[in-house]
């Protein structure tokens, strides 16, 4: 009965899709085989929607409409598929939409009679996807919410726990499980048969029995981009991951991953399989109509599996007519001279590498399966041919120590050319990393870790004091070992968007680059248009000048503020603004980092919040403030000011002129942009 609507979606057979390996079933879905009846009530209330009109939101993670981010392709699947099943979906990006989450959802929900809310991502947006369903239930109590994405898939009871009010929870690909749920809820039917759901029922969350198939990659629709806003996407600018083109589109090509390192989650299951290349082309012979793509963003996970080069040659014969730029993942294992001049000849643009150590032992420890002499020979090969390098070194595995990093950061000194990031391990609920820090009591209380965004945990045994020089050497280095952009800068601040336009020349190339709508606090690299090379971009004088002014506004009508969040770019601009300790305290909410020295400050809790009565808090990491407010704002109740960094620029006059505009209700986000200026000014800037 539950499954007419798989048979409805897909009349015809499933195609055979390439598939490389089989999920082996854990031992819960093992325990679920052996006593199913354990895992579904004695008593079931059924749900059937008098209102058949199911509204799917994308969440809001920018921290200002306009800004570019990473268009959710979950989403967009499960919204073309469920309208191709023959529902009835309305959509809403948060991220093209003014104003407060509540009243816009209040509002669609009632002009549209809205029967279902459905949204997800990543558990690193807990914040943004529990604000869309506590608007909906506000407005509508009796009104159904469903989550799915990666926060649902790699810990099901646990987020579901977390969301509190989450009505369902979708794991792993929703193509199919969404629509089969959909239609039990509009014909009262029982949902407890369909595989790959997480139901509350009676304030628990039991998943129920059985997972569902991979959903066929050849045999649902493309995304739905033309109903999330796509085209206004379009005119922004990445300036990421080697990205730096207008139209920008994202592909996938195949799900998944082979590879099980210790700590990665696999969202889209654990069945590796890629689409023909036939089906590929077809979406961007598509792609190029509808949008005019410029550069090709492949999201697949991997997109080179060992030594089966058949069909990346035929991807690169047939993408090379396009003229298009491209980025893909890559294994520094697999690639051969052979495959660099195929990719260079075929316009790709940037090779995306998991590096992750330089030191063996480390990389063993990951099951990685790859070895430091594969990251020597392989760097060296794209490095030579001018196509881009992306790539992070992780640090704090379990098996690190002082003498490991260290090898790691001295092998990144000596190949500075290849312009790598450094970075903490983060422990990702659902990876083998996770769950043996569960395990272990080092994440005693799950649900409050996905409610505090997955903070930094300390995995190893080295001492406080190596680890907190670990830490430093990340946030200091990048910065301090990196170029700037050479000859005479000129540069053109955007204070009302928060970005800064620059002119400069590379200093590998001298090529003359012109880097625009880069954001402020966000963009840490510069890649020269010639040749690839990646500069840090500069923090100008003025835009220090300006945060000391607006902080010294703040201090004087809200008295000690803190400043929550550190990055690199953080890091180098809390140097360079010298504030006073009695004025201002650098808080984090990973205890790893508590305690880390920042010029003349020291990290510290937010306990520290409370204890002091601190009445303002400024977000300095901007990427993550649409998902950290709501949750700041309910763990510490008493504060009145909640603003990014960012609103430091575009309100610096308004405060100078009235400090009544500061307001707690909304987060500053209906507060109007009171500067909306641009100053140009040619020299040296950082």
């Amino acid at each position: 009965m539950n499954y007419a609507v798989f048979l409805r979606y897909y009349p015809q057979e499933w195609p055979k899709t390439t598939i490389f390996s089989s999920p082996q079933p854990s031992a819960k879905m093992t325990e679920k085989m052996q006593n199913p009846l354990r895992f579904i009530p004695v008593s079931k209330k059924l749900h059937k929607v008098s209102e058949r009109n199911h509204l799917l939101v994308v969440p809001r993670i920018v921290n200002r409409i306009g800004d570019w981010y990473q268009f959710p392709m979950g989403v967009a699947y499960v919204s073309s598929s469920a309208k191709k099943a023959g529902f009835n979906v309305h959509t809403l990006n948060l991220n093209h939409v003014e104003g407060s989450i509540s009243d816009i959802i209040g509002k669609v929900i009632k002009e549209k009679k809205i029967g279902t809310v459905s949204t997800g991502g990543v558990t690193g947006q807990y914040g943004a996807i529990r604000e869309i369903f506590d608007a909906a239930k506000e407005h509508k109590k009796n009104i159904l919410c469903i989550c799915g994405g990666g926060i649902i898939s790699s810990a099901p009871e646990t987020a579901m726990a977390a969301l509190e009010i989450c009505d369902y929870g979708v794991i792993g690909e929703a193509e199919l499980t969404f629509p089969a749920l959909l239609q039990c809820l509009e014909k009262g039917e029982d949902p407890w048969s369909i595989p790959g759901l997480v139901i509350q029922h009676n304030g628990k969350f039991s998943q129920t029995v059985g997972e569902p198939e991979p959903v066929p990659l050849e045999e649902i629709p493309y995304p739905d981009y033309e109903s999330f806003n796509f085209r206004e996407l379009l005119n922004s600018v990445p300036n990421t991951i080697g990205m730096s083109e207008y139209n920008t589109l994202p592909i996938v090509t195949g799900r998944s991953c082979p590879f099980r390192c210790t700590f990665c989650f696999h969202p889209s299951g654990q069945t590796f399989r890629q689409r023909s290349l036939d089906d590929v082309f077809r979406e961007i012979d598509y792609m190029v109509a509808e949008f005019g793509v410029k550069y090709l963003s492949i999201q697949d996970e991997l997109f080179l599996f060992g030594k089966k080069t058949t069909r990346l040659k035929e991807f690169c014969d047939r993408i090379k007519p396009y003229g298009i730029k491209w980025l893909a993942q890559f294994r520094t294992c697999d690639i051969t001279q052979e495959i660099v001049d195929l990719l260079k000849e075929s316009n790709c643009a940037t090779m995306a590498f998991g590096i992750e150590s330089a030191d063996d032992r480390i990389l063993k420890s990951m099951k990685k399966g790859i070895r430091v002499h594969h990251h020597d020979r392989a760097l060296k090969m794209v490095y030579e041919s001018g196509i881009g390098i992306q790539g992070v070194l992780i640090f704090g595995d379990p098996a690190e120590t002082r003498e490991s990093a260290q090898r790691t950061f001295d092998w990144w000194k000596a190949n500075r050319q290849y312009e790598l990031q450094l970075s903490a391990i983060i422990t990702y609920p659902g990876s083998p990393l996770y769950n043996n820090a569960v395990r272990d009591g080092l994440i005693p209380e799950p649900v409050k870790f996905i409610k505090d965004g997955c903070p930094l945990i300390k995995l190893t045994k080295m001492s406080d004091e190596d680890y907190g020089w670990m830490f430093g050497q990340i946030l200091s280095l990048p910065r301090m070992m990196h170029s700037t952009p050479g000859g005479q800068i000129a540069y053109t601040l955007d204070l009302a968007n928060s970005s800064i336009n620059l002119t400069g020349e590379c200093v590998a190339c001298q090529a003359s680059n012109t880097w625009e709508k880069n954001r402020l606090f966000v963009t840490e690299t510069l890649a020269c248009a010639r040749c690839g090379r990646k500069h840090v971009s500069p923090i100008p004088n003025e835009i220090v000048d300006i945060i000391k002014d607006s902080i010294s506004a703040l201090n004087s009508r809200c008295g000690k503020i803190a400043i929550w969040g550190i990055n690199a770019y953080i890091y180098a601009l809390l140097e360079k603004l010298e504030l006073d300790p009695a004025d201002v305290v650098i808080v984090d909410k990973s205890e790893a980092r508590v305690g880390l020295p920042v010029g003349s400050h020291k990290i510290e809790s937010p306990s520290v919040i409370d204890r002091e009565r601190i009445q303002c808090i400024v977000v300095s990491v901007v990427q993550y403030y649409a998902g950290l407010r709501q949750p700041i704002l309910d763990e510490h109740p008493e504060v009145q000011c909640l603003m990014s960094i960012s609103d430091l620029l575009s309100m610096a006059e308004a405060w100078r002129t009235d400090l009544n505009l500061l307001g707690r209700q909304e987060g500053n986000r209906s507060l109007p942009m009171a500067v909306k200026q641009r100053r140009t000014v040619q020299g040296k800037s950082a």
